[in-house]
């Protein structure tokens, strides 16, 4: 009537072994890597205590502190991120928006507006067919006053559209 030795239902000794086996395999591996983390922080263990020169930390596993590098100018590391990202070019020809007036003149940057920066080419939005015509006359003008406030590689060529300014449609 009753399934399984001592009245036991579904039990069986070859599950048992396995999981006795997994629990043994499971242990060797915690205990492998509390020995790494043992040899780690022996490694990096200065027993010295801080200076007033070090740079200390709360460590979250234990009560105590640990020493961390000293903090390095934010400007160093964003300028390594946005190279590592291939931004830096991007962000240079940005500018070209901020730099605007400076770029072509008051009288100019009311007449026409930038439109983007792309592969080099700064493409430039004239509110008519004869304000475009002016700017064409002044385009090496404005290539050089581009690259001395930008730099030499952000703007190489210039290109001209005609269309509505989309900055004197944004004022009422």
């Amino acid at each position: 009537m009753s399934s399984g030795a001592g009245g036991q239902q579904g039990h069986d000794p070859r599950t048992e072994r396995h999981r006795d086996r997994d629990e043994r395999l499971y242990e060797r591996r915690r205990r492998a890597a509390a020995r790494r983390r043992a040899q780690l922080e022996r490694r990096e263990y200065d027993p010295a205590p801080p200076t007033d020169d070090d740079w200390v930390a709360p460590d979250p596993e234990t009560d105590g502190v640990r020493r961390v590098r000293p903090p390095t100018a934010i400007g160093a590391d964003l300028d390594q991120v946005l190279a590592e990202r291939g931004w830096t070019a991007r962000l240079r020809g940005a500018r070209v928006f901020a730099e605007w007036e400076r770029i072509v003149g008051p009288e100019l940057a009311r007449r026409c507006e930038p439109v983007r920066v792309a592969g080099g080419t700064l493409v430039i939005r004239a509110e008519n067919q004869a304000w475009a015509t002016q700017l064409r006359y002044l385009t090496p003008v404005l290539l050089t006053s581009a690259r001395e406030l930008l730099g030499e590689e952000v703007v190489v060529d210039i290109r001209l559209v005609v269309g509505p300014l989309q900055s004197s449609q944004e004022t009422p």
